[in-house]
């Protein structure tokens, strides 16, 4: 087999020049009408390498084979084996733009910054019946086994597709929703920093998905060893044989890739800027994370301190209009919502979505950042370096690190965050169908585990095919497939 023969193609082999017609509806119109500084229209004619991220369907609304199920009265309905649930297919899109009124200057920033003590949790962020449920869902279906948690799952027969593992398929679901390999001048390799990103995923992704178009790519990564668990150690010997592995690993001054350490930061940072010629690259992104089953409503306070060195990491390596993808868990706590706000007031415009690969029982999001406004700020480095120490000193005594003053100042973002939590879903009305789509998961999931010779809801297979089409990835083929 050549190189190129289990690649997606089509009568127009230039990749990121393709639009193509897709299912996945386009934001609400609620959303859409919501804030002039972040409507549908004005990002959809930012620049050309954008307008691929909102596929529009031939007529809007939802199509009827796209109906969206109550999944918590999904035991009392009557199905017939042939006729398979309807699947909601939609994903948001909606970004978040800081209005002129609200929008600091960089270098104003770091005066923001001064470490609190935490407060009694207030529920500002999500309702405390919200938080109580999804946390008493979590307990419940704690010891689920994979049967059921892949049961419950309609997008669960996509997993790793040709890679080695699944998190390639969350970063090509996000990346054929909003061009995150695209890029202005394609005489020029794309550069990427992935961060925390062992065993390697994301960069196989991004290493095929240039080469799938003739372009080159170069990326740069960092992620911490493990003596005890080599599975999070880099594997790039198993990335796909027909690519170039163009990854460069550093792993900082003490050889150990802990983005905890300031100089393992810094290192990283001067490495990436001193191969790009100072530039910066045009994608940095993190997938950081620690095993929490069992424990999943504890995953927001112990990756704080991750996600904070995660984002530092970005600003050392990214370049000036630059496009950040970071995973977070759940927005309940004063400290995620300041982070949230820093990227918000840093970047042109911002988007949490969930990528339809990612499962819907979990708590997983991913925050799209694009047009970063400042290459290296370093006072704000070092202003975000100073929480960091402090998190590593007395992680009980910080609370925040931004006035809450200031962020409910800007009702625009805090909305923003709240929706968020309320739900995933961008539909007209859902917000009065729906408490949580995590919730509605969970209950499916908990029906599994109780009837566990039920079969499974969904056309697996059907919603695999689909995807991989939607995402330019081979609908025949698997990881053995290397020549």
């Amino acid at each position: 087999m050549s190189d190129h023969e289990d690649l997606y193609t089509d009568d127009d082999p230039e990749y990121r020049n393709t639009r193509t017609v897709s299912g996945i509806v386009p934001p609400s119109l609620q959303s859409l009408h919501r804030n002039n500084s972040n409507n549908y229209q004005q990002h959809q004619h930012r620049s050309s390498r954008d307008n691929r991220q909102f596929a529009v369907p031939e007529r809007h609304g939802v199509p009827d084979h796209r109906a969206v199920p109550e999944h918590r009265n999904v035991a009392s309905q009557q199905r017939s084996a042939t006729s398979p649930p309807k699947v909601d297919m939609t994903v948001r899109t909606d970004f978040l733009k800081c209005d002129q009124e609200h929008r600091l200057a960089i270098e104003d920033l770091p005066a923001m910054i001064r470490v609190r003590e935490p407060k009694e949790q207030d529920y500002f962020w999500n309702p405390k019946d919200l938080v109580d449920q999804t946390n008493a869902m979590r307990r419940r279906v704690k010891d689920a086994p994979d049967e059921a948690r892949a049961k419950c799952n309609p997008f669960g027969g996509i997993n790793k597709s040709i890679f080695m593992n699944r998190a390639a398929t969350k970063l090509a679901a996000l990346d054929a929703t909003f061009a995150l390999t695209a890029t202005e001048n394609n005489s020029k390799p794309f550069t990427f920093a992935d961060i925390c990103g062992g065993p390697g995923g994301f960069s196989e992704y991004l290493l095929w998905r240039v080469h799938s178009w003739g372009g080159t790519a170069k990326g740069y990564g960092i992620t911490i060893k493990s003596r005890d668990h080599d599975e999070v150690n880099w594997h790039a010997e198993k990335f796909r044989k027909n690519i170039s592995n163009n990854l460069t690993i550093i792993d900082g001054p003490d050889g150990t890739g802990d983005l905890y350490e300031e100089a393992n930061i810094r290192g990283f940072g001067d490495t990436v800027r001193q191969h790009t010629d100072q530039q910066g690259v045009d994608l940095a992104v993190a997938d950081g994370g620690f095993d929490f089953k069992g424990q999943e409503q504890q995953q927001e306070y112990v990756t704080r301190r991750l996600l904070l060195c995660e984002i530092i990491t970005m600003l050392t390596c990214l370049k000036q209009g630059g496009t950040f993808v970071c995973k977070i868990f759940d927005i309940n706590e004063e400290f995620t919502a300041n982070m949230l706000w820093v990227l918000y007031q840093l970047f042109d415009m911002i988007c949490i979505t969930k990528p339809l690969s990612s499962r819907p029982t979990n708590s997983e999001r991913y925050i799209v950042c694009k047009g970063l406004r400042a290459h290296f700020p370093q006072n704000l480095i070092t202003a975000l370096l100073s929480v960091n120490q402090g998190l590593e000193k007395q992680p009980h005594r910080i609370g925040s690190f931004v006035p809450r003053a200031v962020l409910e100042d800007d009702e625009d973002f805090v909305n923003y965050i709240k929706m968020r939590n309320i739900s995933y879903s961008s539909q007209p009305h859902s917000l009065f169908r729906f408490t949580s789509k995590q919730i509605e998961a969970l209950e499916l999931m908990d029906q599994f585990i109780h009837r566990p010779d039920r079969p499974p809801l969904y056309d697996q297979e059907s919603i695999r095919q689909h995807c991989m089409k939607e995402w330019r990835l081979p609908v025949h083929g698997s990881s053995q497939d290397e020549e």
